[in-house]
């Protein structure tokens, strides 16, 4: 929603930084998430030198790690279909709502959001086919136990 807010320049902006990442091969991404996680990591590094923790936490080979990985992959993924499709709305609709008494929030949630539920779900269909075949960044930071559906695909072929 930020990005179809902003002005035009902003919103180019804004929509460089978001494909920026995607650009990037999915495997020096992934890469760099696990020099980020970690026992000898950023985050790791941080709190041991603040005296925050006194050894490092295992926030890498788990579930979260991999999430996060997946998020920061898949994240422009969605943003660009969504991105797409708020900016065909038309503001005077949610001007309208607001002057026949509703608040920001009540206009975006019972306006804004329903028209932008075609860019949702197309956004959502294409994370989840491209994460059907997600193979790289699961086995990298989630380790062995947390297997994805194209771990067991692999497994099996």
């Amino acid at each position: 929603y930020l990005i179809t807010a902003a002005s035009k320049q902003v919103r180019s902006v804004l929509v460089i930084l978001v494909l920026i990442p995607y650009l990037t091969s999915s495997l020096a991404r992934t890469y760099a998430w696990v020099m980020i996680l970690g026992d000898r990591g950023l985050i790791n590094n941080l709190l041991l030198d603040l005296r925050v923790i006194t050894s490092p936490l295992p926030l890498i080979y788990n579930r979260m790690a991999m999430y996060i990985g997946m998020v920061h992959i898949m994240l422009p993924i969605m943003i660009l279909p969504l991105v797409s499709v708020m900016l065909g709305i038309d503001k005077s609709q949610v001007a309208a709502a607001r002057s026949m008494g509703a608040r920001p929030f009540s206009a975006f949630w019972r306006v804004f959001l329903p028209l932008s539920l075609p860019g949702l779900r197309s956004g959502a269909l294409l994370v989840f086919i491209l994460s059907l075949g997600f193979y790289i960044t699961p086995a990298a930071l989630g380790g062995l136990r947390d297997a994805m559906l194209s771990t067991f695909i692999a497994a099996e072929v």
